[in-house]
């Protein structure tokens, strides 16, 4: 079966319709800088707590969560994500959108489906506004588990009535197409820049969202 007689597609956020370096600036190098100012520390030491703190919670609900980072760091991170020095950092990339509106035009059921957390997430619409494109938009807080997590799966089967036999799944994130993968979604579409590697569990392997178009 072709990707185009799919009905369902479930598209990541970041990574796959907006580019990285909103997020990574912030946590990386933006919050460190705001929390070596807080506590009067050198940037080196406040480099070595806040990434110890956030590597350990990769792959968790947490890791995602703003509110649970606002009470760690004793700082508003969603004030402090509404900076201007991060917000201009949010870019859609090349092609997304010309994407999303070849989906609707094809009649699919499209899926916003991500791990940001809803407040990260509104102040990403306020700069771009793609909610028309979607049936609906999920954030993995709300379903209680983190893409990682097979349970996710699951839940978000049950809550949009899927059928797993006729969902795509687009993601940039390898975890996540894995766990989906063992909960009985099989066909994914990885979004990874690396080039001339074999993937398993993964039905297509381009470099954009924007490639996508010629698979269909």
């Amino acid at each position: 079966m072709k990707l185009k007689d799919y009905t369902y597609y479930l598209i990541d956020l970041d990574g796959v319709l907006l580019n990285t370096k909103y997020d990574n600036y912030f946590w990386q190098e933006y919050i460190p800088r705001v929390y070596a100012d807080k506590r009067g520390i050198s940037i080196e030491d406040a480099v070595s707590v806040t990434h110890s703190l956030f590597n350990y919670k990769k792959k968790t609900l947490d890791w995602y969560n703003i509110d649970y980072w606002s009470n760690i760091l004793n700082i508003d991170i969603e004030e402090e994500k509404k900076s201007k020095h991060s917000v201009e950092k949010i870019q859609v990339i090349d092609g997304s959108l010309k994407m999303l509106e070849n989906l609707v035009a094809l009649n699919k059921k499209v899926f916003l489906i991500t791990n940001a957390h809803r407040k990260t997430l509104e102040i990403k619409m306020s700069k771009f506004n793609i909610k028309n494109f979607f049936d609906d938009i999920i954030c993995s807080h709300e379903l209680h588990y983190a893409k990682e997590d097979i349970q996710f799966w699951y839940m978000l089967k049950l809550k949009l009535g899927l059928d797993f036999e006729s969902t795509v799944l687009v993601e940039d994130t390898y975890d996540n197409i894995l766990s989906a993968y063992h909960a009985g979604l099989r066909t994914s579409v990885y979004i990874n820049n690396e080039r001339n590697k074999k993937f398993n569990f993964v039905t297509k392997h381009i470099q954009s969202f924007g490639e996508l178009a010629s698979c269909m």
